[in-house]
């Protein structure tokens, strides 16, 4: 998804560490010198980012990975995508930085060790993200509300953390394509009324190894965009609906 006016280049955290060190006048050097594409950031936002890096121990970090990255667009020189995989160890806070960057369009934060979290309501602040990975994170609890701000979300995956509580309420999540929420401990009956039943445009959907427990409501057959269904190792009960013809 990325554009034209994004910037083609990406800022690992070791240079925005470095660059918010120096004076103002060492990064109006920058600024006249740009060095791998940092003139497509803005300094407030390069101090954001500066200020989540120094939330939590980085030393796993990749920086020449490809996912490990930042982007930036070019003419608002807001942060539009981020990337930390497999790297970060620590809690994250709902006053973490990361929340001040409301021009996420893409952020993957798979695989990191987020010790005793719980998911910060202040998710539902990043109302522009389209793309949001937060798998195998070890998160605890339920799955805030404030997750039905992300109208502009098509993909959305939660799988192998420590979820709990009923199926999460993602109401205006009209545009979700990819919705993964294997591994978890979601659980309880799969009301008909479920918002699940109302992402019309959903074309891949995983439930597995969760721990619902009622039968598959006929609702499942409004999904008729589905290309892949995954519901292993959970608790359904009776007869697989007939509207699952429905999933040509």
């Amino acid at each position: 998804m990325t554009t034209m006016s994004e910037s083609c280049m990406r800022l690992h955290f070791l240079l925005l560490f470095l660059f918010c060190c120096v004076s103002p006048s060492g990064f109006a050097f920058f600024l006249k010198n740009p060095v791998v594409g940092l003139v497509a950031c803005r300094p407030h936002q390069i101090q954001a980012l500066t200020q989540f890096k120094n939330e939590f121990d980085t030393r796993r970090c990749n920086h020449s990975d490809y996912f490990n990255g930042v982007w930036c667009d070019n003419s608002t020189g807001a942060v539009t995508k981020l990337g930390l995989r497999d790297c970060l160890t620590g809690t994250l806070m709902p006053n973490s930085s990361l929340f001040k960057l409301h021009h996420l369009r893409y952020l993957n934060l798979s695989g990191n060790n987020f010790i005793s979290s719980s998911l910060p309501p202040e998710f539902g602040n990043l109302n522009r993200l389209e793309v949001l990975s937060l798998s195998s994170n070890g998160f605890l609890g339920q799955v805030p509300s404030s997750f039905s701000n992300l109208s502009q979300l098509t993909y959305l995956d939660m799988s192998y953390n420590e979820f709990i509580g009923s199926f999460p309420l993602l109401t205006n999540l009209s545009m979700l394509q990819v919705l993964q929420l294997t591994n978890n401990h979601f659980s309880g009956v799969l009301n008909p009324n479920s918002s699940l039943f109302k992402l019309h445009q959903l074309r891949f959907l995983n439930l597995g190894y969760n721990n619902f427990s009622s039968s598959l409501p006929l609702e499942l057959g409004n999904l008729n965009k589905l290309e892949s269904l995954s519901l292993p190792s959970n608790g359904f009960v009776g007869q697989v609906p007939t509207t699952i013809s429905n999933l040509t």
